[in-house]
């Protein structure tokens, strides 16, 4: 499908495809193979987390500016992280305990006083005294759009870090060993629904040198239907993630 396309024709285009348009021989043409790859990677996108990787994407605040168009790849954001909130800098919330002398002291060294159910009370605090007077940037994030909308007033330039869930690219899911396979079968599933709608239109047959040849379009729409439902109960599993269930019941 071309990228310049409007969004309701190619989609118009995709459903034409599914239903066994432009098969004049009654056998998949290359766009059917291609709008089944594409929909095998929309659905591993859609439900499984082998297609997205954690990355760490940084940005520069700009004073007034509250909305940002962040990378297509984006999926969606988990948090914001200020740079040079935790160190030794301003004091206040900025306060690092390993650089400070009286946390090695009273903090870290069991057996006097503290230790380290000390220093994890101490960090909880800090925490949420950093939540109440504003070290953390509150946000939101439109995965449609790939806005990024800060609720805050940004008065100076600010570097931020920025945890992410970006999709992998198409490039990357089919060399990886885990999506591969699941991809392969998906398109193929795809690809004999496509044939078994074109064929289904003629159900009496085409005529032949021994009569109307019947052709299998009813059991190709059968044996792709389930097909499909496996591959998808597949992703429910994480077969296709790098790290899936180590035991399974039922």
């Amino acid at each position: 499908m071309s990228a310049t396309t409007e969004p309701r024709v190619d989609l118009i285009n995709q459903v034409k495809l599914l239903l066994g348009d432009q098969m004049i021989d009654i056998e998949a043409d290359p766009e059917h193979y291609n709008l089944a790859v594409t929909m095998a990677v929309d659905k591993m996108r859609q439900r499984s987390d082998g297609a997205t990787e954690e990355s760490t994407l940084f940005l520069t605040l700009q004073p007034a500016q509250t909305e940002y168009t962040l990378p297509d790849e984006v999926l969606n954001i988990r948090r914001l992280f200020r740079r040079g909130v935790g160190a030794n800098t301003t004091g206040g919330t900025n306060f690092d305990p390993f650089e400070a002398a009286f946390s090695n002291i009273y903090l870290l060294q069991a057996g006097r006083t503290g230790g380290l159910a000390t220093w994890d009370f101490f960090a909880q605090f800090q925490e949420s005294l950093g939540r109440v007077f504003g070290s953390e940037i509150n946000f939101t994030f439109n995965p449609a759009t790939k806005k990024l909308t800060i609720i805050r007033k940004i008065t100076a330039e600010e570097d931020v870090a920025i945890q992410a869930y970006i999709i992998k690219p198409e490039h990357v899911l089919m060399q990886d060993p885990y999506a591969l396979p699941w991809l392969r079968s998906y398109t193929a599933a795809q690809v004999k629904m496509m044939v078994g709608e074109a064929r289904s239109k003629f159900t009496g047959g085409l005529p032949g040198p021994n009569g109307n040849v019947i052709l299998n379009g009813t059991e190709l729409k059968s044996e792709a239907t389930e097909e499909i439902r496996v591959l998808e109960e597949e992703l429910d599993k994480q077969v296709t993630a790098d790290t899936g269930y180590a035991f399974v019941i039922g």
